[in-house]
């Protein structure tokens, strides 16, 4: 997550998609965060998130041994 300052504390619009509301917005888009850190007056920090699990995990076996099986074929009809 990164912290954008502006200016002054009184900015309260949004640009590119950023809120800013009483001069800090957040956003977690990275290109986003180094457009605002290349303008002048405009600060960027980067704030600790939380590891937050994406997708399933290896060692995590679940259901996943039949979830990609196909079923069993049956005998056609007529030659058995």
């Amino acid at each position: 997550m990164y912290k954008i300052k502006a200016p002054s504390e009184e900015y309260d619009r949004k640009i590119g998609g950023v809120q800013f509301v009483s001069g800090e917005a957040q956003t977690d888009n990275e290109w986003l965060a180094s457009w605002f850190s290349g303008r002048a007056g405009f600060t960027v920090e980067t704030e600790p998130t939380e590891d937050k699990p994406r997708g399933k995990r290896r060692n995590d076996k679940g259901n996943a041994d039949a979830a990609g099986a196909k079923p069993a074929a049956e005998p056609a009809a007529g030659n058995a």
